[in-house]
């Protein structure tokens, strides 16, 4: 038998091969030898990442709910999220029954 360009001799199988060539750790998704041949092993990594992105889209969507109650936007409206959440229809800043901001 000849070795072929990888330096295996022919008639091995591709996942019967070395994997010096740095794939994915064994085990993981996307690795042959499980079976988990998506080749997605890598995207786990990114799930914090979109998880901190959608907190603070949603962070941001109900500042703007404080803002139309004529709340300054940076930093109160941000502020009155995490201490009052979303406002109700008697709360806001300034001439609301429930000012906030006192």
């Amino acid at each position: 038998m000849r070795p072929d360009d990888a330096g295996e001799p022919e008639g091995r199988r591709p996942w019967e091969r070395s994997t010096a060539h740095g794939g994915p750790p064994p085990g993981s998704a996307g690795d042959p030898r499980t079976g988990n041949g998506d080749g997605a092993w890598h995207t786990t990594r990114s799930v914090p990442s979109i998880v901190v992105v959608v907190l603070i889209v949603l962070w941001t969507v109900f500042a703007v709910q404080w803002k139309e109650k004529d709340c300054a936007f940076v930093p109160t409206s941000y502020l009155l999220v995490l201490t009052h959440g979303t406002p109700s229809i008697f709360e806001g800043c300034g001439d609301y029954p429930v000012d906030v901001t006192d």
